[in-house]
């Protein structure tokens, strides 16, 4: 792949009610954006973590 190129990657939504996963384009990498089911806010990584480490943000409190 050349490396302009925009890519995506999978999150998982941090409710533990919904735990979906989700394919994240490149151009939503620090920012926030909604799960498609639940609509919880997830905080996309800025990816210098290894995706097995990084962790998601947790739901917002009520």
């Amino acid at each position: 792949m050349a490396p302009n190129l925009p890519g995506v990657f999978a999150v998982q939504c941090p409710n533990p009610r919904c735990r979906k996963f989700m394919l994240v384009e490149e151009h939503d990498r620090d920012k926030v954006v909604p799960c498609l089911l639940c609509k919880t806010p997830i905080r996309v990584g800025s990816g210098s973590a290894s995706p097995l480490s990084s962790k998601a943000t947790p739901p917002p409190r009520r």
